[in-house]
């Protein structure tokens, strides 16, 4: 007889969403802290730019 209650093997396990939403939030920290750099590094040289004689 086939067993009815079987999942694929190709179907990974879920933990209710947790490591998706872990991931997402980590990943969007890293994108700010990057944008907030790539700011800080364009200001500074806009800064050196302006000041340059």
């Amino acid at each position: 007889m086939p067993k009815k209650n079987r999942r694929p093997s190709t179907t990974p396990p879920h933990d209710h969403g947790a490591p998706a939403s872990w991931r997402r939030l980590v990943s969007a920290a890293l994108l700010a802290g990057a944008v907030r750099h790539l700011g800080a590094l364009l200001a500074g040289l806009a800064v050196t730019w302006w000041q340059h004689d």
